[in-house]
């Protein structure tokens, strides 16, 4: 591990949509670089974000983890329209929620801003913003060939190949194919119909047309499918169902392409992207053959966001652009090998958006004021579902508009050494299609089910107000983050149906809000520059401690959300050997008990913790191996109730590196 290993990261581009140095945003920006990635010993960035990340990560068996911010998440299906927390990739939407469909063979950095963004990037930017930067490819074209084995029948043979051609053109592809079986708890043993197959390919090709134009094309594919385990008669901590033969398929995709262009000696910055979303969920429940029930949903998406940055003025830069998003949600089903009604209609949402951001830089950079906004106008329609019969269905369109503020402010003293920030800004979640315009009969257990949508639905929305300082020295950075949100016009079914043309219908309300408030304090402290030591060394501790977490509704804690949490590690590097052990603690928190779908019931989650241990040594010049021991001292852990996570965990890797 050299210095770059532990130099924090003073670039980022997801605060403001631009290139700003770190000291220069009032919003707070965590980044995942390169060699944390490297070392977490993660496969995808769920586990990843589950390890350095505080807010909430929510892993379920099968390949499925939504991950939170601030007290709110990600769809738990990883439905991208239905979230409170907005995933990106390279600027765009990345077209799910679930973070464990996203490998992280291409991924260079991620950075997460924490707080409502939604005046720069719209609905779903409530709780924050992660976004993923793949790698591009640069230096020397060098190939990588990879094989790792692990506990559980675990293998993964990968190849990735970048770096630059020539001045005119840049690369980086990255392949692998992943296998696993059947997963082991500490209490409950083997966990039946947990095996998985993954399959990857991924890439970017730049070419830069001179230095002031160059171009971009982009994307990935995932063929992700496998089980998903379940318990004897639907009851947690009972025992795995050995007959159980669920399935699912949950595999992901996007393409994009983006063109950069410098005018009038770089005043003027025009960013054009264009790129296409595609992502499937699909539960296999048939028994014994899968393949004869089944719901699958499938969402493809075509968008553009064309940015300009114009910096007329010395200590001023003006950020505008529009984006326009056309989503088509596909559902459709099948029961006992014959089409079937599946649980949620197909759906469209026609976005059309303009956004503006002006950053002012005053007192030889000592002040930054920055002040932006967002409108974004929805057409959403309820359709008929590609299968299953019903009594009646009204294809309805509504539409409706948003404005979201937002206004920061940095001041820094003593050569940047210290520096106060403070914002205020508003998030939103659209209401999904079928809550505003979904009008549709179908036969229901007990009588016919009417699904009326609510047109005067409001977005849910939250405003957001923090303050906070940063100490930074060579030795030590140092942040503490106070932040007050106040939540409303929460989207819920309503307790009551509605009389409408003569029948009843059930319909949904703006009912629910909510007050968080809490603190984000982190550490990372370089132990080798502070004792003069030869090997470097660094402390690292991301903590949030949340103070309030008030459902006004229901009058008690929020569900999902932690009295704390804190993500934390020591990292060692000293020439080609480098070792990282983590450790990660989970307070308590409120969650539902669904053993009983008929009345479920609110209880405590009690706390967790856990140990991992990575290590990698680099031999003979190109070949490099790799261990990692995940949860260390074998404990009994879940991020979700009724979903223990594996034993000790064993994993080797050798790669080949060549030019």
């Amino acid at each position: 591990m050299d210095e770059t290993v532990l130099k924090l990261e003073e670039v980022v581009v997801t605060a403001t949509r631009t290139e700003e140095n770190v000291r220069d945003v009032p919003v707070p920006v965590q980044i995942i670089t390169t060699e944390e990635i490297e070392e977490s010993g993660a496969t995808n960035v769920g586990d990843l974000i589950g390890k350095y990340v505080t807010g909430h990560y929510h892993k379920y068996s099968g390949l499925q983890a939504p991950i939170g911010l601030r007290g709110f998440m990600t769809d738990a299906h990883g439905d991208d329209i239905k979230g409170h927390v907005l995933m990106l990739v390279d600027g765009h939407r990345i077209g799910t929620g679930n973070m464990a469909k996203i490998s992280l063979d291409l991924v260079e950095r991620i950075e997460i801003i924490k707080g409502p963004a939604s005046a720069l990037y719209g609905s779903a930017a409530m709780g924050g913003v992660l976004n993923i930067i793949t790698k591009k490819g640069r230096g020397k074209i060098n190939t990588t060939l990879k094989q790792e084995l692990g506990s559980f029948d675990y293998e993964k043979s990968s190849l990735s190949s970048g770096g630059m051609g020539d001045d005119k053109f840049a690369y980086h592809i990255a392949a692998s194919y992943e296998s696993a079986g059947n997963y082991s708890d500490p209490k409950y043993g083997e966990v039946y119909n947990s095996d998985q197959l993954n399959k990857n390919i991924a890439g970017n090709v730049s070419c830069f047309l001179n230095e002031n134009h160059d171009l971009r094309v982009g994307g990935s594919f995932a063929d992700l499918t496998g089980g998903y385990p379940r318990w004897k008669d639907f009851k947690a901590y009972s025992s795995y169902d050995k007959d159980n033969h669920d399935a699912y398929d949950k595999s992901h995709g996007y393409g994009d392409l983006e063109y950069n262009g410098r005018f009038l000696e770089d005043t003027i910055h025009w960013k054009a992207l264009g790129y296409y979303l595609w992502d499937r969920n699909q539960w296999f429940t048939g028994d014994p053959d899968p393949d004869t029930d089944y719901t699958k949903y499938t969402d493809t998406t075509w968008g553009t966001d064309q940015q300009f940055t114009l910096k007329l003025v010395p200590g001023n830069k003006l950020v505008a652009g529009f984006t326009y998003e056309d989503l088509k949600k596909k559902s459709e089903g099948r029961s006992g090998g014959a089409p079937s009604r599946p649980y949620t209609p197909s759906m469209d949402y026609e976005t059309k958006s303009v956004y503006a951001q002006d950053s002012i830089d005053l007192l030889d950079n000592r002040l930054n004021i920055v002040v932006g906004a967002r409108y974004d106008r929805f057409d959403v329609t309820t359709r008929k579902p590609e299968t299953g019969a019903f009594d009646s269905f009204n294809e309805r369109t509504v539409d409706f508009d948003n404005v979201s503020p937002k206004a920061g402010v940095v001041v820094k003293l003593f050569d940047d050494l210290l520096r106060f920030r403070g914002n205020a800004g508003q998030g939103f979640k659209a209401p999904s299609a079928d809550e505003m315009s979904a009008m549709y009969e179908h036969p229901g257990w007990y009588g016919p089910r009417r699904i009326l949508g609510n047109p005067d639905l409001k977005p849910e929305k939250t405003t957001t107000y923090e303050a906070g300082f940063d100490i930074s020295h060579d030795r030590v950075d140092f942040g503490v983050s106070f932040f007050h949100t106040d939540y409303k016009d929460k989207i819920e079914k309503a307790p009551e149906t509605v009389l409408y043309d003569g029948k009843e219908w059930e319909t949904w309300e703006n009912l629910g809000k909510a007050e968080i408030e809490g603190f984000d304090i982190n550490l990372n402290w370089r132990i080798d520059r502070t004792f003069d030591l030869q090997p470097a060394l660094i402390l690292y501790c991301n903590s949030t401690f949340n103070t309030k977490r008030d459902d006004k509704e229901n009058n008690c804690d929020l569900k999902c959300v932690s009295d704390y949490e804190i993500k934390s590690g020591l990292r060692f590097g000293h020439e080609q050997t480098t070792a990282s052990l983590s450790y990660v603690l989970i307070g308590p928190q409120k969650v539902t008990n669904w053993d009983d779908w008929a009345n479920p019931k609110t209880e405590t989650k009690g706390s967790f913790s856990f140990w991992d241990l990575t290590m990698t040594q680099g031999l003979f010049g190109s070949w490099k191996l790799e261990a990692s021991i995940m949860n260390l001292f074998n404990e009994e852990y879940e991020w979700a109730r009724g979903y223990p996570m594996p034993e000790r965990t064993f994993r080797i890797g050798l790669s080949y590196t060549f030019t």
